[in-house]
């Protein structure tokens, strides 16, 4: 019998709500259960540094042997949408919003940076199953690189502080390849094109610290916005969050189809568009110390407005696409 969206929606709602509550248990042990910001730094290295790191490395080092590969034109349709939304968003909150011109680079970064490797990475695979994972990863290895070099540059103009040396851009360029998430890519995709599978010795244990991977991310998630207050400049923080959670995985979903990018494909990239801001926007802010009270608002607004919209952006995907195979 065929799903109606709304059956859709439920379906994916119940597989998203334990994650979602992971995200508020990650809250409630910063907030009411004594773990504090040490506690927290000390999870996110090893999530961050180890176990998303390992998760993505066994993944990936199958590809040969599942012949699963991603169409690397998904990179055309979500960075192209990135882009678009990107000045779009500096023009919304430099003539509407009347912001300053840093901040409405940062802004327009926070209307398209999503939170991709602690909470995409596991949330794909966890709702929409591991054959996602070589789109999540073609995204995750120049995410970082292309958005912050992107807002870099915007900022620079702003500041109109002289121009961007070789130097800068090779220091930027270093620091993602230092990335344990890139270097567990490309590790995973060298080691796929041996077609050899990984020795039971080191495959086991791989495979038992990258299990902890969701787990553990989600709750990081949470215990960092248990850092963050809502604040003063909510209206401008509404018109951020609705931008990056509407506009933006709209935006990437017209761009696939016109490009003619395949349901899979197609549906790992609409739900990276679908996710809350990254934390790395609010390191933007705070480093160009620029708009920090609405981007801290609007990391918690996304974060708990998308446990709704994700799971009915999953459920309209598998409706319009018949299923994912």
């Amino acid at each position: 019998m065929e799903q109606t969206l709304f059956t859709q929606f439920l379906l994916q709602f119940g597989k998203s709500s334990p994650l979602f509550l992971l995200i508020f248990l990650g809250f409630a042990f910063s907030r009411w259960f004594g773990f504090n910001k040490t506690a927290s730094t000390v999870l996110s290295r090893f999530a961050f540094n180890i176990a998303l790191p390992a998760m993505l490395f066994r993944l990936l080092s199958n590809l040969a042997l599942t012949e699963s590969h991603a169409d690397l034109r998904l990179l055309i349709a979500f960075f192209g949408a990135c882009f678009i939304l990107f000045f779009i968003g500096r023009f919304v909150s430099g003539y509407l919003l009347k912001m300053k011109p840093v901040e409405t680079a940062i802004f327009g970064t926070g209307c398209v940076f999503s939170n991709n490797g602690l909470l995409g990475l596991p949330l794909a695979i966890a709702m929409l199953g591991e054959k996602v994972a070589p789109s999540v990863s073609a995204v995750l290895s120049l995410n970082a690189l292309v958005l912050w070099t992107l807002v870099s540059i915007a900022v620079e103009f702003s500041l109109q502080s002289g121009h961007l040396t070789i130097r800068s851009f090779l220091k930027t360029l270093a620091s993602v390849f230092k990335n344990p998430l890139i270097i567990a890519i490309f590790c995973g995709v060298a080691w796929s094109f041996t077609g050899l599978s990984i020795p039971y010795v080191v495959d086991e244990p791989v495979r038992l610290i990258g299990n902890s991977a969701t787990a553990l991310s989600l709750i990081v998630v949470g215990m960092g916005l248990s850092e963050y207050g809502i604040g003063q400049g909510l209206g401008k923080s509404f018109v951020l969050s609705s931008i990056k959670l509407f506009i933006h995985p709209t935006l990437i979903f017209c761009l696939a189809l016109l490009i003619g990018l395949g349901p899979v494909e197609t549906t790992a990239i609409v739900f990276l568009g679908c996710l809350p801001m990254g934390v790395n926007v609010y390191l933007m802010c705070r480093q160009f110390h620029a708009a920090e009270a609405v981007i801290a608002n609007a990391m918690i607004i996304t974060t708990v407005v998308s446990s709704f919209t994700v799971p009915m952006a999953v459920a309209f995907l598998t409706k319009y696409f018949g299923g994912l195979g």
